[in-house]
């Protein structure tokens, strides 16, 4: 490898990194709702099965994914929903209020 292609290869290996270290930061720790039960009942949370049809209610379809998220000490449940047209929605509902 010549010398030129090695510092351009490094080059796009520093600002991918960079990119993902950047990006990183922002996404909240997430769990799924079945490793997810003691952080509910110590935090008093609304149970996943509440978020569950709170999440098909408001994207009118049927949740294929749910998990919990803490970022802080703030907690929501975000969802993918698939709705009856097929459409996909990410839905988020507070987890300690259930809306």
């Amino acid at each position: 490898m010549t010398c030129y292609a090695f510092r351009l290869l490094a080059a796009f290996g520093i600002a991918a990194f960079v990119g993902v270290a950047t990006v990183a930061p922002v996404h909240a720790a997430c769990m799924p709702l079945g490793s997810a039960g003691g952080v509910i009942s110590k935090n008093g949370l609304v149970p996943g099965t509440v978020a569950v049809s709170r999440a098909q209610a408001k994207g009118g379809g049927k949740v294929i994914k749910i998990v919990l998220c803490q970022n802080g000490n703030s907690f929501v449940y975000r969802a993918t929903v698939l709705g009856k047209q097929g459409a996909v929605k990410n839905i988020t509902v507070n987890a300690k209020t259930g809306q």
